[in-house]
């Protein structure tokens, strides 16, 4: 476990992720409950309701780019954390904020909404490239050469 990460890093990979995703799930339930409650005020049944949750391009747009903007935040603490080599810190982070993911997704009740095969690849694509985006900035800071006047 020494070559590859230590208690330190362990500790900054579980709780900045940990905290950015609750923010982030914070804002993208405040995001829905809007949406929701827009629906309800213009007399949305539940059938389109439902509908719009899936195939409505706005709503799409801005849950992708709610988790876009979140996921990069997380890239860039983790990178600043880790100051190491950017795939092994994309690598890692990716892989715990899917961990954390999976485990508070396990945990909370589950909703009925099935979403289709590219909306869950393109989310996916937009999550892991932000995570990248975060990452890079950092490692770009981090490998910049010192200006010497």
């Amino acid at each position: 476990m020494n070559n590859l990460i230590t208690f330190r890093e362990l500790k900054g990979l579980i709780l900045i992720p940990l905290l950015i995703f609750f923010f982030y799930a914070v804002t993208e339930f405040f995001f829905l409950i809007t949406a929701l409650d827009f629906m309800y005020t213009n007399n949305f049944s539940e059938a389109e309701m439902s509908d719009a949750l899936v195939n409505s391009t706005f709503l799409l747009t801005v849950s992708l780019s709610i988790a876009a903007f979140y996921n990069a935040l997380t890239g860039y603490f983790v990178a600043n954390h880790l100051k190491e080599n950017l795939v092994k810190i994309s690598i890692i982070t990716i892989v715990s904020v899917e961990l954390i993911d999976n485990i508070v997704n396990y945990l909370l009740p589950d909703d009925e909404t099935i979403y289709p095969l590219w909306q869950d690849i393109l989310s996916y694509g937009v999550e892991w490239g932000a995570i990248l985006l975060g990452a890079w900035v950092v490692s770009r800071r981090h490998n910049k050469p010192n200006k010497q006047d």
